[in-house]
């Protein structure tokens, strides 16, 4: 072989060498694993504190895969702080957990895709945004009912039009698969609902009837709306039950609250969809992930017969006395 052969050759070698590289470093490109997740949550004291914990264990179970990098944000928040850890992490996705971390993030205005959790939020409150609010699935709540009271009929509300029209339309079609009538009342304000509740506690039959308390601090107060309501509710004997944790301690017959960990995989899923498909439609999912509280003195009161087997069936059982 010529020299001038042996040159050419050697060209062609090293072009398609070069050639080859270029393409595996595109591959390594194309096919890299995307940037991580931040995760915002709020400093809080004990007990909310271990709610926050169980979350943060939930998503980085969900997302052991990808890198999970979290900071906490005090209230008020170092905006400033935030937007420079925020520019050092260059996450794809972001997880907002609480009102200050949410509100904080929303309020910088990043484009990056955000899911949020641990808030009072809906489609109507947070259109376009990915996330599980407090409001818990009206399937789970109507089916607990009926579990501890199949003689229940029809279920009365009061909402707030301007955030749970949502989750009333989902109650609507819950209640029409379970046999269940729903009435549903509207109250802009504390007044309202007043006016509103007065009037279920005076025309519903204990009989047939049951009152659900939807978890919307605007709608029911603990100083003036929850001690009537409980107070009422006991004279006539009205079946309560509630979204709200908070609110099995203060007389109703059930309550259905977040189990945090689960919760946390769930939003975790939902980033990991995000991470995938960032394009992708988002919205804000009802509560799916809950654990159940059952006030054993409210049962007696309402002369219901539950055995053991049921209320092994909770994860919280207070007792009649």
């Amino acid at each position: 072989m010529s020299a001038l052969c042996r040159w050419r050759c050697g060209v062609a070698l090293g072009l398609a060498m070069i050639l080859l590289l270029a393409c595996a470093v595109g591959g390594v490109a194309l096919g890299a694993p995307p940037r991580g997740v931040a995760v915002l949550y709020p400093e809080t004291d004990p007990p909310y504190r271990q709610i926050f914990a169980d979350l943060l264990a939930g998503i980085e179970q969900g997302l052991s895969a990808e890198t999970v990098r979290t900071r906490s944000l005090s209230d008020p928040p170092d905006v400033a702080a935030l937007r420079r850890w925020l520019d050092q992490q260059a996450p794809a996705v972001v997880i907002a957990l609480g009102r200050v971390p949410t509100e904080t993030y929303e309020h910088i205005g990043r484009k990056t895709p955000h899911v949020v959790g641990a808030l009072d939020a809906s489609p109507q409150t947070h259109p376009h945004v990915a996330g599980v609010g407090l409001a818990v699935d009206p399937v789970l709540l109507f089916a607990t009912l009926q579990q501890l009271a199949p003689a229940k009929r029809r279920v009365w509300v009061v909402f707030n039009p301007a955030y749970d029209r949502w989750l009333i339309d989902l109650a609507r079609i819950a209640a029409t698969a379970r046999g269940l009538e729903l009435e549903p009342l509207e109250a802009g304000d504390l007044r309202e609902s007043a006016q509103q509740f007065l009037r279920i506690l005076k025309t519903a039959d204990p009989a047939t009837d049951a009152l659900w308390l939807v978890a919307d601090a605007g709608i029911i107060d603990s100083e003036t709306i929850l001690p009537l309501v409980i107070e009422k509710s006991w004279q006539r004997r009205l079946l309560v039950f509630s979204n709200s944790l908070l609110h099995i301690q203060r007389g109703v017959l059930f309550a259905l609250y977040p189990d945090n960990v689960p919760l946390g995989r769930r939003l975790a899923e939902l980033a990991a969809r995000a991470l995938r498909t960032p394009e992708a439609p988002a919205r804000i999912e009802v509560l799916r992930a809950v654990k159940r509280a059952l006030n054993l003195k409210i049962a007696a009161h309402l002369d219901l017969t539950l055995d053991r087997d049921v209320e092994r069936q909770f994860d919280w059982v207070l007792p009649v006395w």
